[in-house]
């Protein structure tokens, strides 16, 4: 299993997990703690991006 490119803390909100899931970055758990997970840099500035879309999405 190839290492991630960058792990980063979990969100419950709901604008967070929307922008993971258009990134194509995914939920993990590293032991039993959710967090969001990033295979390549092109997701995680995806993820970085669309967070100007908040406040125009809910």
């Amino acid at each position: 299993m190839a290492k991630p490119y960058r792990i980063i803390s979990f969100s419950s909100d709901r604008f967070d997990q929307w922008r993971i899931s258009e990134s194509g970055g995914c939920i993990s758990f590293k032991g039993s703690t959710p967090v969001f997970e990033f295979k390549t840099k092109g997701q995680y500035e995806k993820y970085l991006k669309l967070n100007d879309r908040r406040g125009l999405q809910q």
